[in-house]
């Protein structure tokens, strides 16, 4: 098609060319044929020169003017039906260039302009940045790092409407507001041309797929090394898996302790180690002695306690290295365990009635996951599987709901960060209380339960997410639309210019069903 509408644009110039300079040809001869005033104007006047005879108007005139209308009669015979032909090609040739130009100005103002990059990373694989935490009357509490979402998968989770509204009004007191409706720096068409680029990174379904199945075993891997839940269940204390809890606590302690007197580590030579042969670095030692014999009680201790760190650190590595392959031979054990006891529900359901079959089934072992009476075998390895699901970390955390529902997640609150209050040090959280509410409801005490009578119906809010001004569940009130949707969707309206036959785009599911009915199960079953 492009191909068409460039050589039919070249044929459409070619006879304009043509019109054109026959016009001139014409202008030239008329000029040249007007004869020079030799008399009064009433001499001269049209209706006083005498008339041309029928001979003369029916002869050689008459057949040049015939002729002259004949050839452009011609011309536009043969030259609608190209154009006609063309406008196909035309009309995509403008779709791709207004995609082209739309999508090009977007990356610049993502990269450039906006600088949407330093927090979310190239071409919106997810980023970081730096912010401060305050009490609700603006009072500083803390500066963190928040986990940036990835934006490559944005538009398998919101409708075109409801990025604009982010873009326009920010999004949690952490995304800023950048379109000039909610205060911002960017026109409508502006924001327009960011959501072109944002449509130009949209990644597949299997990479999807393959992202969260990492995120997942990642979730698992740890649990196994962690240990146990609350009750004690499922204990993994494998003589691999002991060592490496032991050289982590060793470690972890040695690196508080060096931390706590803000040491330098560097300002040392390293403790001279023997390799396997009992062989030790000859300049290692020579350094460390020199050391040693001029350094102070104090460094001394110090050097004692970076000695302290290096050798917790080289345990926790061997440690490591020996528990890998059984960390995730034994965490695939378990992700098996819970498509067990998924298939045992399943088995039940089809017990009671055995005429289920597609989304009845579904549905029905559903219902029986999500009932801690419902007798399914080790229905509690289903449950944990759903909270991996959860508080996946893939993509900085973009396919978790825990983003949204468990205070201190986004920033690590918990984990690798501890907080600064006003100068002081403020201890991280023990643990997450996973579903506790944060920038979306708290879903723990019953409250799935009591805003969703059914699994069915909990699990496709889930799918399909919040729509902009309308209501969901028992009470829940239509909002802006910033709850996502973890299913398919199709993209009916897009923004800005028609790009013609793509006004409607299909993006891929970021959680299958399978993976959506587990985080149901555990929302559903949280005390």
């Amino acid at each position: 098609m492009l191909l068409a509408a460039s050589t039919q644009r070249t044929i459409g110039f070619a006879i304009l060319a043509i019109v054109f300079i026959g016009g001139l040809v014409y202008l030239f001869f008329n000029i040249r044929a007007a004869k020079a005033e030799v008399g009064s104007e009433v001499e001269l006047a049209a209706n006083r020169a005498p008339a041309l005879r029928d001979e003369d108007l029916e002869g050689r005139r008459l057949d040049l003017a015939l002729a002259a209308n004949l050839a452009m009669l011609t011309i536009i015979a043969i030259a609608l039906p190209f154009y006609w032909l063309g406008e196909p090609g035309r009309e995509e040739g403008r779709n791709v260039d207004t995609d082209r130009i739309f999508t090009n100005r977007g990356e610049d103002i993502y990269l450039n302009g906006a600088e949407c990059v330093a927090c979310h990373g190239a071409a919106g694989a997810g980023g970081s940045t730096s912010t401060a935490l305050t009490t609700d009357d603006g009072a500083f509490v803390a500066q963190v790092v928040w986990k940036a979402p990835a934006l490559n998968t944005l538009l398998s989770r919101f409708s075109e409407d409801e990025v604009l509204h982010t873009l326009n009004f920010g999004r949690n007191g952490v995304m800023p507001a950048w379109g000039a409706g909610g205060g911002g720096p960017l026109t409508d068409q502006q924001l327009e041309e960011v959501v072109f680029y944002i449509r130009s990174i949209q990644i597949d379904g299997d990479t999807i797929a393959s992202e969260v199945e990492a995120g997942v075993l990642q979730r698992a891997e740890e649990y196994v090394v962690e240990g146990a839940d609350d009750a004690g269940a499922f204990v993994y204390d494998t003589p691999a898996l002991t060592e490496l809890r032991e050289a982590t606590a060793e470690q972890l302690d040695a690196t508080l302790a060096v931390e706590a007197d803000d040491l330098d580590c560097a300002d040392y030579p390293e403790l001279p180690i023997a390799d396997e042969d009992g062989n030790f670095d000859e300049a290692k030692v020579e350094a460390r002695e020199a050391f040693e014999e001029t350094a102070s009680e104090e460094e001394l201790a110090e050097a004692a306690l970076c000695d302290d760190l290096t050798a917790a650190t080289d345990r926790f590595n061997e440690a490591n290295a020996a528990a890998g392959d059984e960390i995730e031979t034994t965490a695939i054990d378990f992700l098996a365990e819970a498509d067990a006891a998924r298939a045992a529900a399943e088995m039940m359901a089809l017990d009671e009635d055995g005429s289920l079959e597609g989304d009845a089934l579904r549905w029905a072992t559903l219902e029986l996951l999500s009932d801690p009476n419902g007798g399914v075998p080790n229905v509690e390895a289903y449950w944990q599987y759903g909270e991996f699901i959860f508080t996946n970390p893939a993509a900085n955390g973009t396919y978790s709901c825990a983003r949204c529902h468990t205070f201190g997640f986004s920033y690590d609150a918990a984990e690798r960060y501890t907080l600064r209050a006003n100068g002081t040090i403020v201890s991280p959280l023990d643990e997450y209380v996973q579903g506790d509410g944060y920038f979306g409801p708290n879903l723990r005490g019953g409250s799935t339960t009591q805003q969703f009578e059914t699994a069915r119906t909990h699990a496709q809010f889930i799918e399909s997410g919040q729509t902009i001004g309308v209501a969901y569940g028992r009470g829940g009130s239509g909002g802006n639309g910033q709850m996502p949707g973890f299913g398919p969707r199709t993209e009916t309206d897009a923004v800005g210019p028609s790009v013609g036959s793509e006004d409607e785009f299909f993006y891929p599911a970021t959680l299958t069903s399978d993976q959506i009915d587990a985080i149901v199960a555990f929302e559903r079953t949280l005390p």
